[in-house]
């Protein structure tokens, strides 16, 4: 399976993924997979988010570039980021195939 496929069944089960960035392993939830300026990209929240009261997520948005990720695998026992991006954090996908 392609890392684009796997994106898109993590969005529509709503399931954080674990993929490799520039050597780094990292897990993300992604919310919108598409295209901008011509090249496939991910909307993601980037990082753990505990999901308790007190402690505040650790993460960020980012629209990242499909073709830079690797490795990306479906997470089943770690928690997806409910959050929401806002509108400069969006604009990165011009070209919408699926989001939440």
């Amino acid at each position: 399976m392609s890392a684009y496929s796997i994106l898109r069944t993590a969005i529509e089960q709503k399931k954080a993924v674990s993929f490799t960035l520039h050597d780094k392993p990292q897990v993300g939830s992604p919310h919108a997979l598409g295209k901008g300026d011509g090249v496939e990209k991910v909307l993601m929240y980037r990082g753990v988010d505990a999901h308790e009261k007190r402690v505040p997520a650790q993460g960020q948005w980012d629209c990242l570039a499909v073709s830079e990720l690797s490795d990306v695998k479906l997470l089943a026992d770690e928690p997806f980021h409910q959050g929401h991006p806002d509108a400069a954090q969006r604009a990165g996908i011009r070209e919408v195939d699926i989001e939440l």
